[in-house]
């Protein structure tokens, strides 16, 4: 199979490193001629969770055309950042190419094949000038990631924890695919070949709110308060805020008709056990870099709009973050 990994933040980068390159024809792109230069020059140095430094030597080009149609494409960037590569996921597509999305928070292709008042919907806060709607929903396979992973520099990554990674359709059943299409569970085949956790499941949708129920909360009050994760879910009033926020956004699943397969306590502890790690969010604010407020909270904020459900915390919270973002930007 030939892979294209468009994105050389932390999760690319893991990714490329542990996909199987004897099986598999794997490519890393990425934008930054740079990045190019010192990954061909020093690899990729991953850091595991039991503190074990490997480095990898992957394929690597900032030019989509040199590599040409590929059977799989997996976007890792982040969910603002897909309109700017939709040029060069025109470069990657063939007649069967799969395209795997593996970005947080709300996709924009939720809407898609969902009974009213969702169907046949737009949501602006991730498609503001429809831009994404360009892209071919038929080949898309819906992804999401449970690993905590940080970029210590280009090509230099520390995995914290956790080798999950989910793939299913946001439409199926899969009559409209494209014959010879790589299917979910082969999808997630490969990266258990990459000794990776790779599960196909049945309603993609579920698990994504499974996993943004916590992020929805933790990633914007980790901006807001500088903390870890494990001191926001244990700390007594702010963990009480957390809980808050959950229960909004509950409201809004429930009205969508998503059920949650664990209680709001056990997804709270899951988080709090991952500990002092920086959230992606946090990560990003550091760095001086944009947040991904809309597709984490903002989108949730929008669907709690369309089933008529008041969410007033999480309307706080976003107004809060996006202050705060807009002030560190104007002080730099």
């Amino acid at each position: 199979m030939r892979i294209a990994i468009v994105g050389v933040g932390a999760v690319g980068c893991l990714i490329a490193a542990r996909l199987p390159s004897d099986a598999h024809q794997v490519t890393l792109i990425a934008r930054n001629t740079a990045a190019v230069r010192t990954i061909r020059r020093e690899g990729i140095e991953m850091t595991a969770p039991d503190r074990q430094t490997t480095r990898h030597f992957v394929d690597i080009t900032d030019d989509p055309l040199s590599i040409g149609q590929q059977d799989l494409v997996i976007l890792c960037v982040k969910a603002y950042s897909l309109p700017g590569v939709l040029a060069t996921l025109a470069q990657l597509i063939g007649p069967r190419t799969a395209i795997v999305p593996l970005i947080n928070g709300i996709p924009w292709w939720y809407p898609h094949g969902q009974p009213a008042p969702l169907e046949g919907r737009r949501l602006r806060s991730l498609d503001e000038d429809g831009s994404l709607a360009a892209m071919p929903l038929d080949r898309v396979v819906g992804a999401l990631t449970y690993v905590a992973v940080e970029t210590l520099g280009v090509g230099r990554i520390r995995h914290v924890n956790g080798w999950q990674f989910m793939f299913g359709d946001p439409a199926p059943p899969r009559g409209a695919r494209k014959a010879g299409q790589a299917t979910a569970e082969e999808i997630a085949a490969v990266f258990r070949a990459g000794g990776l956790e790779g599960t196909a499941v049945a309603d993609i949708r579920s698990h994504i709110w499974t996993k943004l129920w916590g992020n929805l909360a933790i990633n914007p009050l980790s901006v807001l308060t500088g903390a870890g994760m494990g001191a926001i879910c244990t700390d007594p009033g702010v963990g009480a805020v957390v809980r808050d926020m959950m229960e909004e956004a509950e409201r809004v699943a429930l009205r969508l008709g998503v059920r949650f397969a664990l209680s709001l306590e056990d997804r709270l502890a899951a988080s709090a056990a991952i500990g002092d790690f920086k959230t992606s969010m946090l990560q990003d604010y550091q760095a001086g870099k944009r947040l991904e407020l809309d597709a984490i909270l903002g989108a949730v904020i929008e669907l709690a709009t369309l089933v008529d459900v008041e969410v007033p915390r999480l309307q706080a919270i976003h107004a809060l973050t996006a202050l705060r973002a807009q002030t560190r930007d104007d002080d730099a």
